[in-house]
């Protein structure tokens, strides 16, 4: 297994779009709950920038498994220095560590930037990501109880943070 990360570019736009559906579709991940196209998410893509949140392609073994972005956390001028982070992998990639592998890559990545703050926001329902923001030294950092209308069922939504 050859594990990789680059600049995202326009050519990838389809493939992330097509990985961020196979996450709506599942409602573990994202409070999107219609699947998009590339178009719709263009507002999303214009938000990255190589030099201060970047938005990376995850290839193994020449193909694109995934994306990792850190993303503004606020418009507000106070908040520059924090990223939210963007993690998304294929269905078929995941349980293959590749998560741990993305989350210091963005620090990595983030430090060099000069950020000082990454938050994550996670379903509570998401065991599988808690643990791994967790197992990276992520803290918890909130709890919004019931706030996402998960059509047919509601979610909590907990916020995982770490400073460097």
């Amino acid at each position: 297994m050859s594990v990789s990360f680059r600049l995202a570019t326009t050519a990838d736009q389809p493939r992330i779009v097509e990985i961020y559906n196979q996450a709506i579709a599942t409602k573990g991940s994202t409070a999107d709950l219609a699947l998009t196209t590339v178009a719709q998410r263009q507002p999303w893509f214009a938000e990255f920038s190589a030099d201060h949140f970047p938005l990376w392609v995850i290839e193994n073994d020449g193909q694109v498994v995934g994306y990792v972005g850190l993303e503004p956390y606020s418009d507000r001028v106070a908040y520059a220095q924090t990223a939210e982070i963007a993690l998304y992998l294929a269905s078929e990639a995941q349980g293959h560590h590749l998560g741990g592998q993305a989350i210091q890559w963005a620090e990595n990545a983030g430090k060099q930037l000069g950020l000082h703050a990454i938050i994550s926001r996670i379903f509570g329902h998401n065991q599988a990501s808690r643990h791994l923001f967790e197992k990276h030294g992520y803290e918890h950092w909130g709890h919004l109880p019931a706030i996402a209308d998960m059509q047919g069922f509601s979610a909590d939504l907990e916020v995982y943070g770490k400073h460097f």
